[in-house]
């Protein structure tokens, strides 16, 4: 498959273009590629424990939301809708007290995994990415998106901040996934993560942002 397949926006003054590739039929390598970068930037990061097989969940109805520069993949990032019965990963974390979140049956959310990029492209691509979570995440008419950051890295909260999301008031307390761990010297640690959240105004902000400052491009 060619990237130009799933392009949907172009943003003609960095010379970027932001694709929505969802997984399913002809799709597989592609996504695969783009989940890869994921899985390595976890690895440079000292994280252990990543399975595909519980990631399919998630992976097997999600629609990948990545940047190009010509045919370079620069930025990656990941959209996940929760149809009734299924959930969205922070559901699968455990709380300091055992206990695990639970949304409501049915309520119209996305999940928005975390970005993954290219050295040097960030200040370029991020802004094109945010809005293309937005549009997207419109697309599956969704009310509130979230995303969790580690809470060890201050980096990643400002860089979400700074696009709109907010600490989760509903489910502010840190989780853990009891396979999941990040290297910390020569021990393993359970990454600790926070629930952060977009409403329903910051998804229409960010998706009236791709449509306004970008250009349309395929069948958006």
């Amino acid at each position: 498959m060619l990237h130009s397949d799933f392009a949907k926006l172009y943003d003609p003054a960095n010379g970027l273009t932001c694709h929505f590739a969802p997984v399913g039929g002809t799709t597989g390598d592609l996504v695969e590629s783009v989940r890869d970068m994921f899985i390595a930037s976890m690895n440079d990061y000292g994280y252990e424990g990543f399975s595909r097989e519980i990631d399919n969940m998630f992976h097997l109805r999600s629609t990948y939301v990545y940047i190009t520069e010509a045919t370079k993949i620069v930025m990656t990032g990941r959209v996940t809708p929760r149809p009734s019965g299924t959930i969205v990963p922070f559901e699968m974390g455990v709380r300091e007290n055992g206990g695990r979140y639970s949304l409501d049956e049915g309520e119209p959310v996305v999940d928005i995994n975390t970005y993954t990029y290219v050295r040097g492209y960030y200040e370029r691509a991020m802004p094109l990415l945010t809005a293309g979570f937005g549009y997207c995440s419109k697309s599956f008419n969704a009310r509130r998106a979230y995303c969790l950051y580690d809470v060890d890295n201050e980096r990643i909260e400002r860089a979400y901040v700074s696009v709109g999301f907010v600490f989760s008031k509903r489910f502010p307390e840190l989780i853990h996934f009891p396979t999941f761990y990040k290297r910390k010297g020569d021990r393993l640690e359970p990454a600790r993560w926070q629930v952060m959240e977009w409403d329903y105004e910051t998804i229409e902000s960010q998706a009236r942002i791709a449509v306004e400052r970008y250009e349309l491009v395929g069948d958006a």
